[in-house]
């Protein structure tokens, strides 16, 4: 975790105190410093923390290591199904 505040804050160039405020949802960060912060996770490949994904967290990728073997197409209807039940779209 340590390694990934230093990294947000080194590619936003801020402290690594404010990218935990960010992350922890705590007050006393501006909009545009926030949504850098957010914007840097992203870039970075790292996951936003649950309470800061919003609605672009509703998708779920599959990834199959073929289709021409009959198991995984139907292995992953059964996920899509199980995470359309969720409100996920696979």
């Amino acid at each position: 975790m340590t390694r990934r505040l230093a990294q947000v804050a080194k590619k936003v160039g801020v402290s690594e105190a404010t990218v935990s405020r960010v992350l922890n949802g705590k007050p006393g960060v501006s909009e545009a410093t926030r949504q850098s912060v957010l914007s840097a996770l992203d870039v970075l490949g790292y996951e936003r923390p649950t309470q800061l994904r919003g609605e672009r967290a509703r998708l779920v990728g599959l990834v199959l290591p073929e289709l021409q073997n009959p198991i995984f197409p139907a292995f992953a209807e059964v996920i899509g199904g199980a995470l359309a039940q969720q409100g996920l779209t696979p």
